[in-house]
């Protein structure tokens, strides 16, 4: 079972999440709290495995919850929903420590799918934690069809890595793990494919119809995606390349603006940058190199 704590001081915003979330979920189980404060307290008496929050609330918002769920060491995961307007604070709570966030104009097409990759990000990384604490540095390399089925797969093996190594903690591993998702799945869709995200804004069925034609036809499918992941106790650096045209880093959408925030597209690098602590491109535009920097754990 999956407990969901879903907060929100509008009692019908919260049911209207719950039932999505039981609807959308196998094994679902849903608790509601109406603003920050009553979440944070019901925290000791059950963990859940996630949380969905508004950001707009009294007695304590959703900037908040985020801040003391991370200073509480707590390790749990925190969806933002936002509503146009909150991009600022949005951005303050995504480098805070929340896990994603989802526009509540598209709860329904998006709110199940990234409940689906946070749970499954952090639930993937809580096995094996005491073997080989000792080790120091991992370089592995890896080459990808355009299938972004494997996805999951790989990002939770490094998390693994990462978490065996103890030199990230909890959150830091959940936010690596979605930064490297978004990459990715870029590389994959954006790079390989030459899939336009305005598509998937305007019809998100058709968009991956249109993925799934181009994995079978050339130029196409001959077409990988190689990352070569550096793990350290100094850094952990990923360089992931695409064989796509590329692009112009001119025409990158700002995600920090307010039009872009609600797009999937300036979703995407949004999460990238708030997440790692320098992204930066090649000239040609299919390649990303990002770059956490490890901070001793107390």
């Amino acid at each position: 079972m999956t407990h969901i704590l879903v907060v929100d001081d509008s009692a019908t915003e919260r049911r209207r999440v719950g039932r999505l979330l039981e609807k959308g979920l196998d094994s679902a189980i849903v608790s509601y709290a109406e603003n920050g404060r009553a979440a944070l307290d019901s925290l000791p008496l059950k963990l859940p495995d996630l949380i969905v929050t508004d950001l707009r609330m009294p007695e304590m918002d959703g900037l908040g919850l985020v801040e003391k769920v991370a200073e509480g060491g707590f390790g749990i995961p925190v969806i933002l929903m936002t509503s146009f307007g909150n991009e600022e604070i949005a951005v303050q709570a995504l480098n805070a420590g929340a896990a994603s966030y989802v526009p509540k104009s598209a709860l329904g097409k998006h709110l199940i799918k990234t409940a689906e990759n946070v749970i499954a990000l952090s639930q993937g990384k809580k096995s094996r934690q005491r073997v080989l604490q000792a080790l120091t540095e991992v370089h592995s390399r890896f080459v990808l069809d355009n299938d972004i089925t494997y996805i999951p797969p790989l990002v939770s093996y490094l998390q693994e890595q990462i978490a065996l190594m103890r030199i990230l903690d909890e959150s830091q591993l959940i936010r690596i793990g979605i930064a490297l998702c978004e990459a990715l799945t870029n590389a994959i869709h954006h790079g390989n494919l030459e899939l336009d995200s305005e598509w998937r804004q305007n019809d998100e069925e058709k968009y991956f119809r249109i993925a799934e034609e181009r994995r079978c036809i050339k130029p196409y499918s001959d077409r990988r995606v190689r990352m070569v992941a550096t793990l350290s106790d100094r850094e952990v650096r990923f360089v992931i390349d695409d064989e796509g045209p590329g692009f112009a880093l001119v025409d990158l959408r700002d995600p920090t603006e307010e039009f872009n925030m609600d797009r999937m597209g300036g979703r995407g690098l949004l999460l990238i940058r708030s997440f790692m602590d320098e992204v930066t491109h090649n000239v040609v535009g299919n390649s990303i190199t990002m770059i956490k920097n490890v901070v001793p754990l107390d």
